[in-house]
């Protein structure tokens, strides 16, 4: 049986993070196709309500030793004890536990691939120590890195989206290997018999940075296809809204774009909304967005709700939703400048592409394109390119069991 060994001082059950998910369910997949796993982690969660998953965590905190194991459906995690619960106030001696216990783990479990994620020195010097045992490593890129970070000691890199591994061959020259998402999406449609009228033309975060300017143009526009539906904005925090497209302003001028009366065309939901009702009611999401787009969840689960999109031509968002929706280019002054409205005249493709979503049937594109949105292919995706790694049985290695460089 193939074994790994899974590295990173952050938390694979932070409930608070996406990536996090999307490894656990990573480590779940390659446990249900019969790899040995062992996961070494520490307390570290991006918000401190992260720790959910904890039910016990107080209880687990009270003992002598530095580590504790978590088993989660036949993984055993160990976590090591930190006084924080985040990565930038580990001490240095919990740096050094961390990294004896990486490498006990090693000369006990022998794995044949150590798999995991972090730009952080502790991340860093674990991979650098496996490599210098001579096993194979797999780097996990759902986040963003620093620019100065380009994957020293790492094998194989692997990311859930083309977008993010064009943009790393692009401007790093970095190759990565796609696998698809680990994020399993629920799509929210009408229980039976439960009568819902489609109302809404739907943006979901507006801020600038996801184009809240050309929603804000397009409800100030109310093209005749749209004039039955409500233009609404669904917001992240409370006054988002009002915060974001205060900021906006018209091509060459620092006024204001849009007066209050324009504004009140606009439909502001708060964030107590309930996100079931909010797309129950929305018959278009708008995903303008002006940033750069991995793996985009709001427009994969309006697909998977059969919701059409109208985005912008990001190559993660053209990722996300396939045929199930009308991309359209961005003005590049808009890219330029977050914050400029497009001119009226520069959005003629919108109103295109708005007059074409709505009034066309999408629903069977929708169907077809969720279908891709299944965690098993990603997670046969996954098994295949590890499987070369796996075959070089470097656990057998005789060189493995040296002392750690830095202990």
């Amino acid at each position: 049986m193939p074994k790994l060994l899974w590295v990173s001082p952050l938390s694979v059950h932070d409930t608070t993070n996406a990536s996090a998910t999307q490894w656990r369910n990573m480590l779940l997949s390659l446990k249900a196709r019969e790899v040995d796993i062992v996961g070494l982690s520490a307390l570290n969660f991006l918000q401190e309500s992260g720790t959910s998953m904890f039910t016990d965590l107080d209880e687990k905190l009270k003992g002598n030793e530095n580590s504790f194991n978590l088993n989660d459906n036949n993984i055993n995690f160990i976590y090591m004890r930190t006084k924080s619960r985040h990565l930038g106030d580990m001490t240095s001696q919990e740096q050094r536990n961390f990294y004896a216990k990486f490498c006990a783990i090693i000369n006990a479990f022998r794995p044949d691939v150590v798999m995991g994620c972090g730009t952080d020195m502790l991340s860093m010097v674990c991979f650098d120590e496996a490599k210098r045992r001579g096993l194979p490593t797999v780097y996990t890129l759902l986040d963003g890195t620093p620019r100065r970070f380009t994957f020293p000691n790492i094998d194989v890199v692997v990311t859930d989206s083309s977008a993010t591994a064009n943009l790393y061959a692009t401007m790093q020259k970095i190759n990565c290997v796609v696998t698809g998402s680990f994020l399993p999406v629920v799509g929210t449609k009408p229980q039976e018999g439960e009568a819902v009228e489609r109302t809404r033309i739907t943006m979901i975060n507006p801020s600038l940075d996801k184009g809240l300017t050309i929603f804000a143009r397009l409800a100030q526009m109310n093209p005749a296809a749209a004039q039955v539906f409500k233009f609404t904005v669904y917001e992240t925090y409370q006054g988002q809204f009002a915060e974001q497209i205060a900021q906006a302003h018209e091509l060459g001028s620092s006024e204001p774009a849009f007066s209050a009366e324009a504004l009140n065309s606009i439909e502001v939901l708060p964030p107590t909304t309930p996100s079931r009702d909010v797309l129950a009611q929305t018959k278009l999401l708008v995903a303008p967005s002006l940033s750069f787009e991995g793996i985009n969840p709001i427009a994969r689960e309006a697909v998977a709700s059969g919701i059409p999109v109208l985005a912008t031509n990001q190559i993660g968002l053209a990722e996300s939703i396939g045929e199930a929706g009308v991309l359209v280019e961005i003005p590049a002054y808009c890219l330029n400048d977050h914050q400029v409205v497009p001119r009226t005249e520069d959005m003629t493709n919108f109103i295109k592409g708005l007059t074409m979503a709505l009034s066309e049937d999408y629903s069977e594109r929708c169907q077809k394109v969720s279908r891709r949105f299944d965690v098993n292919l990603s997670a046969n995706r996954l098994a295949v390119i590890l499987k070369p790694l796996f075959d070089q049985r470097a656990g057998n290695n005789p060189q493995l069991l040296r002392n750690g460089s830095l202990v």
